[in-house]
């Protein structure tokens, strides 16, 4: 009976090595799978964000200012601050029937981020978004 309790305190022993040797990777790995999906949503939110852009400035009359609103108002709804919004063309109000318009998205993912691994995982600088319709006739 001794020797088979000297053995169980050994592998005691070298169990609590093991786990202290793979936690940190597991745990490392763990939060690395929770900052790469929360920046895959982001990414999805923008394309949304934006393909709302783009259906407002496709609409016939509608002009940048607008469009702008828009975005920002959706933008600041899902808690996004601090992006670039860029259309093309510059005025839809100006686009001929047929004509696509691009809007794209922009934000620095400094702005989005979940857990802030950005200092020893390879995360983008930004994430971008980008919808396009093309320009609805006149009524």
């Amino acid at each position: 009976m001794k020797k088979k309790r000297l053995w169980n305190l050994g592998n005691r022993g070298a169990e609590t090595i093991e786990m202290a040797l793979v936690l940190p990777l597991f745990v490392t790995l763990l939060f690395s799978g929770f900052e790469y999906g929360w920046a895959v949503l982001k990414i999805i939110q923008l394309d949304h964000v934006a393909s709302i852009g783009a259906r407002v400035a496709a609409l016939s009359g509608s002009t940048s200012a607008e469009v702008e609103n828009t975005v920002n108002s959706a933008l600041s709804d899902i808690g996004i601050t601090g992006s670039t919004i860029t259309l093309n063309p510059q005025d839809p109000a100006n686009a001929v029937f047929g004509t696509p318009i691009v809007v794209k998205i922009e934000t620095p993912y400094s702005e989005v981020q979940l857990l802030g691994l950005s200092g020893f995982m390879p995360l983008p600088a930004s994430l971008t978004g980008r919808a396009s319709m093309v320009k609805e006739p006149d009524p």
